[in-house]
C-alpha cells in the first residue's frame, strides 16, 4: 500500500469511517442488483442519480475496469431507539455521504486524478430532482444503481450486511482509485 493510500485510510478514520482497501477486480457487478434497484427502490425515477438516469451496469463494468483499486467506505450506527428511522437513515445517509466526499476530494489532492466515489443510498441532497441537477458537485450514484452486490462485498472482508435491521444501520460507499 504507498503512502498516499495511507493518508486517505487515516482521513476515513478519523472521520468514523470504516476502511477496507479492495481491488476492483473483486467487485461484483450484477444485472440482479440493478433489477432490485428498478423494482423495490423508491427512488427509481425520481432521483437523477438513480435508473434509468444513469449508465448502465455494461458501461459501468467498461469503466471500473480502467480501475485497479478502490476503498469500501462503511458508516455503520444504531437506530433501534428512532421514532422515524426512514428519516433518520436520510440524515445519516447524508452525513456519511459528506464525510465519504471530503475522502475524494482528498484521494484528488493526493494524486488519484480519477478517484470517484459511489454514495451511499440515493441521492437526498434536495427534496426533489428537477431537469437538472442544482447541486452538480454533490451528484454522484450509489454502488447498486450500477450493479454492485454490497452483500458479497460485504462478504469478502468478513462483514454480513443485513437490510431493515434497525441496530444495525450501515452506509456503504466505494471510493474508485486510480
Amino acid at each position: 500500500m504507498d503512502e498516499n493510500q495511507n493518508i486517505v485510510i487515516k482521513k476515513a478514520l478519523e472521520l468514523g469511517l470504516q476502511a477496507y482497501l479492495l481491488e476492483t477486480k473483486d467487485i461484483p457487478v450484477e444485472y440482479r442488483v440493478r433489477l432490485k434497484c428498478i423494482y423495490g427502490c423508491r427512488s427509481y425515477g425520481k432521483r437523477l442519480t438513480c435508473p434509468p438516469y444513469i449508465m448502465g451496469v455494461d458501461e459501468f463494468r467498461k469503466i471500473l475496469a480502467e480501475y485497479n483499486r478502490a476503498l469500501l467506505l462503511i458508516k455503520q450506527e444504531d437506530m433501534s431507539n428512532e421514532t422515524d428511522v426512514l428519516k433518520a437513515w436520510s440524515y445519516f445517509r447524508r452525513e456519511s455521504f459528506h464525510k465519504m466526499l471530503e475522502l475524494e476530494y482528498l484521494a484528488f489532492r493526493q494524486g488519484f486524478t480519477y478517484a470517484h466515489l459511489l454514495r451511499p443510498g440515493a441521492c437526498n441532497e434536495c427534496d426533489t430532482c428537477v431537469e437538472k441537477c442544482i447541486k452538480p458537485e454533490f451528484y454522484r450514484f450509489p454502488p447498486e444503481a450500477v450493479g454492485i452486490n454490497l452483500i458479497n462485498i460485504m462478504k469478502k472482508i468478513g462483514k454480513k450486511l443485513v437490510f431493515c435491521d434497525p441496530s444495525n444501520i450501515k452506509c456503504i460507499g466505494i471510493l474508485l482509485l486510480e
